[in-house]
């Protein structure tokens, strides 16, 4: 359900490049240093461009430095990094969704990678049980009614990325002060947007196995799951702009402007699409 929130590389310059890789790799490193070097597995984009937004937000001091990376091992140089205390918090999330994540792929269809993936992260989440217990409680009571949603046929369609979007609001709120209501509101729009998306680029793998969607259960056409991405997405983009905003700000907005719909795009070609930009860079195809 992640793996959405993703810059658009045509739209950055160079250094803004360089600064999303240092909050990517800070990311990582957080991950290794906090719950293990198998913990890894669990970097997201979604939870950087997070790190990204409270880092504008607050703008805490940032650890700067370089580091050798054994994910990627050539070339030998040494990867900038970048860390604040929100890239802590993000490790955190990053954990304990994943976890969930992974009871879910399990409950859907106990395949032996997922039970494998769950025996990897059981340690680190209760780790994280333990430095964020009121988040994690929020995601197992989430995460449950959704499993609940998505098992019922009398259902509303969007019930079930409403609950993801209403979970991810409270997620992001959390020690923002004067500002937590817009990121609630932001949190909220994006979550919708993530299971919807997820949803629209599985659609044709589950209108075949029968897999819960509520696309599928509207029998959506491309153009109307564009509408209703469109609509999540504006309500992401809503209190975003009144957030006073500085730092890294053109990066974000190539984020949750045009890279968020990268997948989409990808799935769903149009003429315009499919050529890409003319510096042959997909939009939202960013490799580190």
């Amino acid at each position: 359900m992640f793996g959405f929130v993703v810059a658009d590389a045509a739209a950055l310059s160079e250094e803004e490049k360089d600064r999303y890789r240092s909050v990517y790799c800070g990311l990582c490193l957080s991950l290794r240093d906090r719950y293990g070097q198998r913990s890894r597995v669990c970097l997201t984009y979604d939870l950087t461009f997070f790190v990204l937004l409270c880092n504008s937000l607050h703008e805490p001091v940032e650890t700067r430095g370089a580091s050798h990376c054994v994910l990627h091992p050539a070339p030998a140089a040494a990867r900038p990094w970048s860390r604040s205390p929100w890239t802590d918090y993000a490790a955190d999330l990053s954990v304990a969704l994943a976890y969930h994540k992974v009871l879910d792929d399990v409950a859907d269809d106990g395949a032996m990678a997922a039970r494998a993936a769950r025996r990897l992260l059981a340690g680190a989440y209760e780790r994280a049980q333990q430095r964020i217990p009121d988040a994690c409680i929020e995601i197992e009571g989430a995460m449950a009614a959704i499993r609940a949603i998505e098992q019922d046929a009398g259902a509303a369609p969007d019930g079930a990325a409403r609950e993801f979007g209403a979970l991810l609001g409270r997620l992001f709120a959390r020690d923002h002060g004067f500002w937590a209501p817009d990121m609630e509101a932001l949190g909220s729009g994006l979550g919708r947007f993530i299971y919807l998306m997820d949803a629209a680029v599985d659609f044709a793998d589950d209108a075949r196995t029968g897999s819960y969607n509520p696309f599928v259960a509207l029998g959506s056409d491309p153009e109307a799951m564009t509408g209703t991405l469109a609509l999540a997405a504006a309500d992401a983009a809503e209190p975003y702009e009144r957030l006073p905003l500085v730092q890294d700000k053109h990066l974000m907005d190539s984020i949750l402007y045009s890279g968020i719909w990268a997948q989409f795009n990808k799935a769903y070609p149009t003429e315009e699409s499919a050529s890409g930009p003319d510096n042959g860079e997909s939009a939202g195809d960013f490799q580190l």
